[in-house]
């Protein structure tokens, strides 16, 4: 399940960028948009603070569902309505 939130700092409470990423993974700059991360960075490296390199916490999260999911939710809606009618006709 993937979530989005704002990167802010325990220390000064700076709000550095939006992350997104999979929920209960490290805050790594892979879920930062690559126009935001510095440059030469390593995608893997934990997120710090860019005002005062302290540690960031995930603000404001919300969940991300993407009309790909969205579409494959449907279609197996779909498929069971389809079942439980075959299931209904046969009984």
């Amino acid at each position: 399940m993937l979530v989005k939130g704002d990167l802010k700092c325990l220390h000064c409470g700076f709000v550095n960028c939006q992350w997104t990423g999979a929920r209960g993974t490290l805050l790594s700059f892979a879920g930062v948009p690559a126009d935001q991360r510095p440059d030469g960075i390593d995608a893997n490296a934990i997120v710090r603070c860019a005002r005062c390199a302290g540690p960031v916490f995930l603000e404001d999260v919300e969940l991300v569902i993407s009309s790909q999911r969205l579409r494959r939710i449907r279609r197996l809606r779909e498929q069971i309505a389809a079942m439980d009618a075959r299931r209904g006709r046969a009984a």
